[in-house]
């Protein structure tokens, strides 16, 4: 999926341990969500640390090694059975209790929780994907249902709910879509094909040469028609919000320019994604972090 793991881990410890005003993660200070995390209040902080704790650990059950398929449904049955729980106030873990006290102050939807693990069980049913309408239901689940939680804590009012649901799916998309080229070369060695072959025909590459890690022109070719799809990701949820949402959702823009970044890092470096995975430096990601604060001030 994507999501830093430490990162999200230290949030929950803050989240179940500490008051309201020391959840602030400053240890985290290179992860692409600390910079986000700077413009909440306490209260939605603890919020999206819980939000983003459930979100790890889902995406856990089915990426946890040492489990295996039988217990990773059975995980993630459980947690259906919990998000019931929850949400009708009787959960029965210290996560499920603070996602309980988040709900008190936001209107979380509850489908976002049922989703997040309908996309993470796709994992155990497929490996590969034909075309890229096969691929979205997998998008949405795993990440724009994080989307769809994150908004009710970020706040909006003006944006009209048809366009509000064109942004967060299209920045989802977006977010996905860089992490997916970005860990190529790691999903392959979980066995896991994320680029539909559709793109890949279009290119004049093939399963057979990702599985081997040709890097040619046709790899370029496909890497550079992705790239631009998911540029296109980036406009879109842009484009659908009210100028006036801007400051409230900033931490999703910033998130958004982070994001963005290594997308263009990936490019830059020729789309080498086989054997490493593409970072930018905490400078850079501050660098962006401003700008995305002056897009969102007019600027």
């Amino acid at each position: 999926m994507g999501l830093d793991s430490a990162f999200v881990a230290r949030c929950f410890k803050m989240t179940i341990e500490s008051s309201p005003k020391e959840t602030h993660p400053q240890s985290e200070k290179n992860s692409n969500f600390f910079l986000g995390f700077l413009f909440l209040s306490p209260l939605q902080r603890q919020a999206l640390s819980a939000v983003y704790a459930y979100c790890r650990m889902i995406d856990d059950l089915v990426d946890d090694a040492g489990k295996t398929e039988k217990e990773a449904r059975q995980g993630l049955d459980f947690w259906r059975e919990e998000v019931e729980r929850i949400f009708s106030g009787q959960g029965t873990l210290p996560l499920s209790r603070e996602i309980e006290k988040t709900l008190n102050h936001f209107p979380l939807p509850k489908e976002a929780f049922f989703e997040m693990i309908r996309g993470c069980e796709m994992d155990l049913n497929k490996t590969h994907y034909q075309t890229f309408s096969d691929l979205e239901p997998y998008l949405k689940g795993v990440a724009v249902s994080v989307g769809q939680m994150s908004v009710e804590i970020f706040g909006h009012k003006h944006t009209p709910p048809e366009k509000m649901r064109e942004f967060v799916d299209s920045f989802g998309y977006a977010f996905q879509m860089t992490n997916i080229l970005r860990d190529v070369g790691d999903d392959l060695s979980l066995g896991r094909i994320y680029i539909p072959e559709s793109e890949m025909e279009k290119a004049g590459y093939s399963r057979e040469k990702l599985l081997k890690r040709e890097h040619n022109a046709a790899f370029r070719l496909l890497m550079q028609g992705l790239w631009q799809k998911t540029k296109g990701f980036y406009r879109q949820g842009r484009n659908a919000l009210d100028f006036r949402d801007r400051a409230t959702l900033m931490p999703a823009e910033i998130m958004a320019h982070v994001y963005e970044g290594i997308l263009d890092e990936i490019r830059q470096r020729d789309f080498h994604v086989f054997f490493s995975k593409t970072k930018i430096s905490p400078f850079k990601k501050l660098r962006l972090a401003f700008k995305a604060w002056l897009y969102c001030h007019g600027f």
